[in-house]
């Protein structure tokens, strides 16, 4: 609605860009590029890359809001398209399905003509199928490989692992469409038909038998079209367009396929009842109208004469008759417009017909023709789908068109007619009236209103007068009742009960048909007319038709809440003016003024262009306030218009100074008094139009120095001083409006809280004379309404409350004040760490600017808000203390220790939580505080360590990877370099998010190094940047960081290095335990020393010792995989330091212990086969594999272990493949403990390998007997008052997981949670997997069944979801199963 810039404008700013990248990119697309020496022969390709193509169409899609932007380009993008799918189809027409040789990429690569077709699609998308398919090559000898290949490509089988191979839609669609355009050749098929072009499809039996002198062309074509005229995709459209062109031409008529076809249409979409066929479905409806519309549409009169009476006879009763067909095509609104179309044909092909006398159609044959026709379009004109109204309209203004004079205008007053019915006419009270109670009274004086009418009906209507006018059906005679129709279009509205508008398209086509009026119609034809006949939405002086038409066009340009009706009555209005010179008031500035582009943005045409047009003639003055003050103004159901609507009411109040503001105040004040209570959105907007009609008050008298004793200053002043009235009026706000939410208390808390705002300014510029001023009840309800609105949570709420505060409370008593702010802080108390309390922060710092220097409650007010600003309060609240301080406080207080360390403190806020780095919004709110802290002469406090301290946060968070906070943190910090005696020359200035990511950004930034003090702080900030910012973040500013230390000579540069590494290792120190920097630290530590560092100097050891003493310590028992990352890239540049080489090779080798498990968290449910095909798969690449071994047991269920034949092998493969994803779960990998079989039989031979899985064996043993020792230590219970307690059963846990505490052991299964994974116990020895999925596959979501090998009686059942595993659980526990039929136990799985 109100939109920052108009689309359309940056659309044709970027489209020359566009084209250029179009042009660029599309010749690489489609030719292979030409080698040196070869023929100039273009060789095109086989496949293209599917990404490309995409941003090929990427750079289409923007064109559909502008199309006519290609027309000059069609000529240069189209045909090479065209010309590479030919070469395609004479070069590579039996290679489309072959199988890319391009493995890796399959899936990413597209046949050409896909490619192609996608491309043409978009075109025919954007600029529509007829200019498109000129473009397309129409020489008769491509109609039989065009025709081959579509057949052979679309019988392609798709590979289950790529792509479809066979034809997807785009390439059928255009391929069809390419075909019909073909068949435009002038000669016969016969002459250019092959015998041996295949028949796909079977041909419909309706269609009986061919005549034997059919090409086979005909023949293939016609199985084709038929096949997809019943299709849901758009090769419907395009198989209704062959299947047209194919019955139309010269050579198939003669075989009688014209009529053929048309009584196979007919009997499909309608078949008999005896043949019990079954009723087509929508899509063959729609296709099957579609052929009967294309027919008559491009047919030839004399050719199509015989069919006009039985096409017209069928499509009728097919359109009015209740049917199963009638229900089809009733369901449709696509098919219900086809209906519209052959109507339409065939109605015109009769009219003309009967004009050159043709005995075909007889007149009473044409009569009845018409007036079915017009009866049926009539109706048609209030169908439920704007599709159908648009056919509706067209058909019967093109109708009408052809008509004699005296029928034509009857044919107009039959739609004037329908426009006059069920208006209503309303009193000035707002009393309605019928018409015929109207004109007893006199309809001069009274407003029509269009609550009754039907609006789909409406919008028809005034369709088709839009189209009878751009064609000047009406006479002048008809015109008075035309323009009445048309200026009541243009103020109407309805809205359905979801708020939805429905008016919308009745006000658009208001403007057509005012554009067409003023297009067709002559000066003095409308200057004819009695403009005193005509009621206009607005009041206004009724000079002229031209005047009227012009200030209501103005109206709807200025204040409708469409931004295509705004522009559209623009376009109008231009036209009015342009065509009938002279005969409006200001008629070119008013041009100018109410620009297309201008009325764009509905705030600016409400604000700017309002009062722009007002300032040209008072005859625009008044209806622009009328507009305002009604429905599309401050009585619109969204609430920003009706803010921008109050805001132009006060701009255009002072249109006539305090004159005009009298005015509009008192209309104000009659709006609100009629305004039902219920209306809460009108009764927002009313009062903030008063709101701003005070502001405009307040400012004139400003502007002007008037005295209070000039009459008409005096008048307004009165009229001021009454609005406090309306608190206690029973027309005005209510306390309950507050609270209640069904009344939408939020913006009755706004609008009164502006409206008590501006009349406590208005006072205070007065003097603050009470008499002026407010009552003592008013303002104790203004009070009462200011405290209601605090407690509110909407943002607009608090802070138009807020700032009624701050401006209401210097006409407080100083005890009122101070009860008032105690009260506040109570709340502020009460509601600790709760979401309310907003407001009252907000009205604490509103009202802090407005105390004495000497009042005790400001120091108060400060701690208060500081403490709301505490890490342990809600992060909502603190910001808003922040924005509070920094906005409300700071500027209007002396800068204490206390308040400059606290927003130091602010700056270092990370506060983290799920949400991320909330900590940010406290940083963001603290930048704008900060910067008036350094503006402000701080006398007070330590300045230059104070400044100095400040100055390098901000570097910091200059530097830092957020670009929002450097953002903020830069705009702070360019202010204070301007002023800065010690800082180098600012070399430019940046302002947007995109400015500071730059490499230049960051090289200015980098001068700041030169000073001490800011050298860490920057580096601290640029770790961050060049290590964990976004992909563009680090290349900018490790591109700025190589390119300041390169552009050093050598020496200097050796010195830099060492001084940056000296400062980073500092920060590390500091930040060792902070992950947010010891991190990046590390790592842009890695890189300096990595790329600058070849040894160290004698001087700087000591410095590198520490370095490598502080790395040790980050990643000390550490499991943080980042950290130990940072680490090892750490080390592997200290390794090459002489002096540390030997220390850091020792570390890394115990790196290589570190407690990390084998190659485990495999996917368990993989069968063994395919996940040993798949490791080989992934690790053969990395040396030869002696052996896989995976098993099935529970404890080894997600492990592997793979054998290599050599260490060196094993080691790359944990290095490269560690984390990779197999079946969607990452593996973890690292070194065996133990040899595997097969490298003990490899290295000791056969006899140590039996010795081997002995010992191997015998540890097994051991160790399990030593955890069963230890699990019936753990499940002994001492005695004592709390064991009796427990439940005395001890049962083992389900599933074989050994318990690792008493409170596990003690569980009974009954109270086990449920789990996906049942736990089956005492099964029968005879019991497998077949009977027991048998038993329980029976319940949803079944997975599988595991038996346990070398465990009888057991096993696990696993379900998709507990849902299954509980219904499971519920109907088999206790089953007898067996010869014995001994129950079985199932319980769920322990955790």
């Amino acid at each position: 609605m109100d939109e920052p810039e108009d689309t359309e404008i940056k659309i044709q700013r970027a489209s020359g860009e566009l084209i250029n990248d179009l042009t660029a990119t599309l010749p690489a697309l489609l030719w292979k590029p030409s080698r040196e020496g070869a023929s100039q022969r273009r060789i095109p390709r086989r496949w293209v890359l599917a990404g490309k193509t995409d941003k090929l169409l990427a750079l289409l899609e923007p064109f559909q809001e502008w199309p006519q932007l290609l027309d000059p380009h069609l000529q240069k993008l189209l045909p090479p398209l065209v010309d590479a799918f030919l070469a395609y189809l004479v070069q590579h027409q039996g290679q489309y399905a072959a199988r890319s040789t391009h493995s890796g990429t399959r899936g990413q690569l597209l046949p050409l003509p896909r490619a192609v077709c996608r491309l043409l699609y978009t075109f025919c998308k954007v600029r529509g199928v007829k200019v498109i398919s000129r473009f397309l090559n129409n020489e008769p000898k491509y109609l039989d490989p065009l025709l081959r290949a579509f057949i052979e490509w679309n019988s392609v089988v798709p590979a289950e692992d790529s792509l479809p191979d066979a034809l997807v839609w785009e390439e059928r669609y255009i391929m069809l469409v390419w075909l019909s355009h073909l068949l435009l050749a002038p000669f016969d098929l016969v002459s250019i038909s092959s015998s041996d072009i295949p028949i796909p499809f079977a041909i419909p039996d309706q269609l009986g038998t061919l005549p034997a002198e059919t090409p086979v062309v005909t023949e293939s074509l016609l199985a084709v079209a038929l096949q997809y005229i019943g299709v849901s995709g758009k090769e419907r459209e395009a198989a209704s367009l062959l299947l047209a062109r194919l019955s139309l031409r010269k050579d198939m008529k003669a075989l009688g396929f014209l009529n053929r076809l048309t009584d196979w249409a007919f009997r499909t979409i309608q078949p008999r009842q005896q043949q019990g066929a079954e009723v087509p479905s929508v899509y063959m409806s729609i296709g099957v109208l579609s052929y009967l519309a294309r027919l008559g549409a491009s047919g030839q009169v004399e050719d199509f004469a015989p069919l006009v009476i039985p096409v017209f006879r069928q499509t009728i009763r097919l359109a009015q008759e209740k049917s199963e067909a009638y229900e089809v095509i009733q369901s449709s609104a696509i098919a219900r417009k086809m209906v519209i179309k052959i109507l339409r044909t065939v109605t015109v092909m009769a009219l003309s017909l009967n004009e050159k006398g043709d005995e075909s159609v007889s007149d009473e044959g044409v009569s009845s023709i018409l007036e079915e026709t017009i009866d049926y379009l009539l109706t048609c004109l209030a169908d439920k789908d704007t599709p159908v109204r648009f056919a509706a309209s067209k058909a019967l203004s093109v109708i009408t068109l052809k008509l004699d004079p005296d029928m034509a205008a009857e044919v107009i007053e039959a739609v004037i007619g329908s426009l006059e019915e069920n208006i209503l006419y309303q009193k000035p009270d707002g009393t309605l009236i019928t018409a015929f109670e109207a004109r007893k009274i006199g309809l001069t004086s009274l407003k029509r209103n269009l609550s009754a009418v039907d609006a789909q009906r409406w919008q028809g209507l005034m369709l088709t007068l839009a189209h009878l006018l751009f064609r000047r059906a009406p006479p002048p005679r008809q015109l008075p009742d035309v323009l009445q129709s048309l200026l009541s279009g243009l103020d109407f509205e309805q809205r359905l009960t979801t708020g939805n508008s429905v008016g919308t398209g009745v006000r658009d086509a208001s403007c057509f048909g005012v554009w067409a009026l003023s297009r067709k119609y002559t000066t003095k034809e409308l200057l004819a007319l009695d403009a005193r006949s005509i009621h206009a939405p607005t009041d206004q002086e009724k000079t002229s038709v031209l005047q009227i038409l012009a200030v209501e066009l103005v109206c709807a340009a200025c204040v409708d809440p469409s931004g295509n009706i705004r522009r559209g009555s623009s376009a109008a209005l231009q036209e009015l003016i342009g065509r009938h010179p002279d005969t409006v008031v200001e008629g070119i500035p008013l041009v100018q003024a109410v620009d297309y582009h201008a009325v764009a943005r509905r705030s600016r045409a409400m604000i700017e262009v309002a009062k722009a047009t007002a300032s040209l003639s008072d005859v625009y003055w008044a209806p622009l306030v009328e507009s305002l003050l009604q429905w599309r103004g401050i009585g619109s159901p969204d609430a920003d218009s009706r803010r921008y609507a109050a805001k132009a009411l006060g701009v255009l109040s002072t249109h006539r100074s305090f004159k005009t503001l009298e005015i509009v105040l008192k209309k104000l004040l009659q709006k609100i008094s009629f305004i039902p209570r219920n209306d809460v959105e009108s009764r927002h907007g009313c009062l903030l139009a008063m709101a701003a009609t005070v502001d405009a008050f307040n400012t004139e008298r400003q502007n002007t120095g008037i005295t209070p004793d000039i009459l008409e200053v005096a008048a307004v002043s009165s009229q001021v001083s009454e609005l406090w009235t309306i608190f206690s009026a029973p027309y005005g706000p209510r306390t309950e409006e507050l609270t209640l939410q069904t009344t939408r208390p939020e913006l009755t808390a706004e609008a009164t809280s502006r409206l008590i705002s501006s009349l406590s300014q208005s006072v205070h510029m007065r003097g603050g004379d009470a008499a002026l001023g407010p009552s003592a009840v008013s303002l104790e309800r203004a009070l009462e309404f200011i405290s209601f609105s605090l407690s509110r949570s909407e943002a607009i709420a608090i802070e138009a409350s807020s700032e009624a505060a701050s401006q209401l409370f210097p006409h407080l008593s100083t005890i009122k004040q101070n009860q008032i702010i105690q009260g506040w802080i109570k709340q502020i108390h009460s509601s600790w760490k709760q979401p309310s309390g907003h407001g009252q922060i907000s009205a604490l710092a509103a009202v802090y600017r407005k105390l004495e220097a000497e009042n005790p409650f400001k120091n108060t007010i400060i701690s208060e808000l500081l403490r709301c600003t505490g890490k342990e309060e809600l992060i909502e609240k603190r910001v808003a203390a922040v924005k509070c301080l920094s906005t409300d406080v700071v500027p209007y207080t002396d800068i204490t220790d206390e308040l400059a360390d606290s927003f130091i403190d602010l700056l270092n806020d990370y506060t983290t939580d799920r949400r991320g780095d909330i900590g940010s919004l406290v940083r963001i709110a603290a930048l704008s505080g900060t910067s008036l802290i350094l503006q402000k002469d701080t006398k007070s406090i330590a300045r230059t360590l104070r400044v100095q301290h400040i100055v390098g946060c901000l570097c910091r968070l200059a530097a830092e990877k957020l670009d929002k906070v450097r953002l903020q943190a830069w705009l702070c910090l360019q202010t204070y370099w301007e002023s800065a005696t010690d800082f180098p020359p600012l070399e430019r200035r940046d302002d947007h998010f995109s400015h500071v990511s730059t490499k230049e950004y960051f090289l200015q930034l980098l001068s700041l190094q030169r000073i001490d003090q800011f050298r860490s702080p920057l580096l601290q900030g640029f770790a961050t940047s060049t290590v964990a910012g976004t992909e563009s973040v680090i290349r900018e500013s490790r591109s700025a960081l190589i390119s300041f230390i390169n552009g050093h000579d050598e020496l200097q540069r050796q010195t830099l290095v060492i001084t940056f590494i000296n400062e980073l290792v500092v920060v590390l120190s500091d930040n060792l335990q902070d992950d947010r920097y010891a991190i990046p630290t590390m790592e842009l530590l890695a890189f300096l020393i990595d790329s600058y560092v070849d040894e160290v100097p004698e001087d700087w050891k000591i410095s590198f010792r520490k370095l490598f003493v502080l790395v040790q310590k980050a990643h000390f028992k550490s499991s943080n995989m980042p950290r130990l990352e940072a680490a090892v890239r750490m080390y592997a540049p200290l390794s090459r330091m002489g002096s540390l080489r030997g220390d850091v090779l020792k570390k890394l080798t115990s790196m290589l212990l570190h407690p990390f498990p084998r190659v485990r968290n495999l996917d368990e449910r993989i069968k063994i086969e395919e996940l040993k095909d798949a490791l080989t798969e992934i690790f053969s690449e990395y040396g030869t594999i002696v052996e896989i071994v995976a098993k099935t047991n529970l404890k080894a269920k997600g492990q592997a272990f793979i054998v290599f034949d050599d260490v060196d092998s094993a080691t790359r493969a944990i290095d490269e493949v560690n984390g990779f994803e197999l079946f969607d779960k990452p593996m973890s990998l690292d070194y065996a403990k133990t040899r595997s079989d097969a490298t003990v039989l490899k290295e000791a031979g056969a006899e140590e390998l039996e010795a081997h899985k002995r010992r191997r064996l015998a540890e097994k043993e051991r160790k399990q007997a030593q955890e069963a020792l230890d699990a019936q230590k753990k499940l002994k219970r001492p005695a004592g008052p709390t064991e009796a307690a427990r439940p005395s059963k001890t049962t083992k846990g389900a599933g074989l997981k050994p318990t690792t505490g008493a409170a596990a052991a003690v569980i009974p299964d009954e109270y086990l949670p449920p789990n996906k994974i049942l736990f089956l116990r005492d099964l029968p020895d005879s019991a497998d997997q077949d009977s027991l999925s048998a038993v329980f596959g029976r319940f949803e979501g079944f997975r599988e069944v595991r038996l346990v090998p070398g465990r009888k009686g057991i096993a696990f059942v696993e379900y998709e979801n507990e849902s299954g595993a509980i219904s499971a659980k519920e109907a088999t526990s206790g089953m007898p199963m067996g010869d014995q039929g001994k129950p079985i136990r199932v319980t769920y799985q322990r955790q």
